[in-house]
């Protein structure tokens, strides 16, 4: 409990910096968009290859990694669909921009920064490995899927072409993740010293999203934030209903055990901060997904525990 609110507590400490960023006019809200472009250019993509090129498959982690990506993917799609589903219908108030921002903020996890090392110290080194893979879904999920939900329903009421509908996934980390899943089953390597460049971009890219949340946050209202009916739904269905959905999908796949149990760990853990850039690059309402962010990340300090001794149940 101590390690998950810890955990919890650092997310909110960089939210905020940067929230105390822009209300002292360090960091003014129009420098949203410079942090969004060195995230997605640069550091998220640094992120994709430094964490998914250093791992090595062999023998049964072969089989259970293609079975983590498996899964993962398939929870994706499940839970993909039924938010956009739940979304269109629970908010029939909000214009459908909107809507897709919230399906987004129900679907990604923030699987990386909190997910990792609580998965390291909670169930030990063989589960860190399993989620760092589930990430790679989760990763793309975020730069590939969330963003056919963000444009949901827009094909309605403008003739876009296909080239522009495809345009927001030719990016550079959707060009990362193909690279870097090519050469983790190929077995290849970066070099030390590139690694030694790399890694280290990669490793800011969480605290520079929160603090980008931070950034987004700086002109809300707190009070309003939490007596806001629409976003304290999005964050229940995101950190009670899609882990049981996750939860009825695993149930009847003979798989190993650790694998069942990383693909449902990497589920239970709330909004991704990521999709605040990703909302924000997409021109979409990014501050009504920094509010989801933070909080679903708040009341995931009572859920999480939860979760977890519901898996720790299940499958230890």
């Amino acid at each position: 409990m101590l390690l998950i609110f810890s955990k919890v507590l650092s997310v909110f400490l960089y939210i905020g910096v940067g929230l105390a960023a822009n209300r002292l006019k360090v960091l003014p809200e129009e420098s949203a968009k410079y942090f969004i472009s060195f995230i997605m250019g640069i550091t998220v993509p640094c992120l994709m290859i430094s964490s998914i090129t250093g791992q090595d498959i062999n023998g049964d982690m072969y089989r259970n990694t293609i079975l983590t990506l498996a899964l993962s993917a398939l929870i994706y799609i499940v839970t993909a669909a039924v938010t956009t589903f739940i979304s269109d219908r629970i908010f029939p108030r909000k214009d459908q921009q909107d809507r897709n921002v919230l399906a987004s903020a129900m679907t990604g996890c923030n699987s990386g920064f909190m997910g990792l090392p609580v998965a390291s110290a909670v169930f030990g080194e063989l589960v860190f490995y399993y989620l760092v893979i589930q990430t790679i879904v989760n990763n793309t999920y975020l730069f590939v899927l969330s963003l056919v939900q963000l444009h949901h329903r827009e094909s309605e009421k403008s003739s876009r072409k296909l080239r522009e509908i495809l345009k927001p996934l030719v990016n550079p980390t959707s060009a990362a993740t193909v690279v870097s899943i090519a050469m983790l089953f190929a077995g290849l390597h970066l070099p030390e010293y590139v690694m030694g460049i790399v890694e280290p971009l990669g490793d800011i890219t969480i605290p520079l999203s929160m603090i980008l949340v931070g950034i987004q946050l700086g002109g809300s209202d707190f009070k309003r934030l939490l007596s806001d009916k629409d976003l304290l739904i999005t964050a229940a269905v995101k950190l009670a209903v899609m882990p049981a959905i996750a939860l009825l999908i695993l149930t009847p796949f003979p798989v190993d055990p650790v694998v069942k149990l990383t693909s449902l760990l990497a589920v239970c853990f709330p909004s991704a901060v990521i999709g605040v850039a990703v909302a924000a690059q997409e021109n979409k309402n990014s501050k009504l997904m920094s509010e989801a962010v933070a909080i679903s990340t708040l009341l995931s300090v009572v859920t999480l525990p939860v979760w977890i001794m519901i898996i720790s149940r299940l499958y230890l």
